[in-house]
């Protein structure tokens, strides 16, 4: 779930306007079907929604409203990987909201925000102690 605003989607991915509805229906359909990834003995997940966000700088993505929705609409122990690997590439430094990696206090919000609406499955990535 790359961004909760189409408005960002449009600007940011090609004209993407609808991606925050199409993709928040998908999601609950793959929910519908497969449920919470849970791990198997092995320690791996064969089966489940597994979701990751991209936390973009200048809260892009609206990392916010993303984890809220999910909080809401799916299970509080949906698999939520906070993804923290954000760099500029390509034409992303044309975009000055873009135009840095995210900042560990950014991060942090997002991880905070995911607590706050009572996610309790999360992959926290690139910043220990959190």
């Amino acid at each position: 779930m790359k961004y909760a605003s189409g408005e960002m989607a449009d600007r940011y991915s090609s004209g993407a306007r609808d991606y925050p509805e199409v993709t928040r229906r998908a999601v609950v359909e793959m929910h519908r079907q497969v449920g919470v990834a849970r791990p198997a003995a092995d320690g791996l997940m064969y089966r489940g929604v597994m979701i990751r966000h991209l936390v973009m700088p200048n809260d892009v993505s609206g990392t916010r409203d993303v984890l809220t929705w999910i909080a809401t609409h799916l299970p509080k122990d949906t698999y939520v990987n906070l993804m923290s690997q954000y760099r500029p590439a390509f034409k992303a430094r044309d975009y000055p909201a873009l135009a840095r990696p995210i900042t560990r206090r950014e991060y942090e919000g997002a991880v905070a925000w995911a607590r706050e609406a009572g996610l309790t499955n999360l992959e926290i990535q690139g910043y220990r102690g959190l």
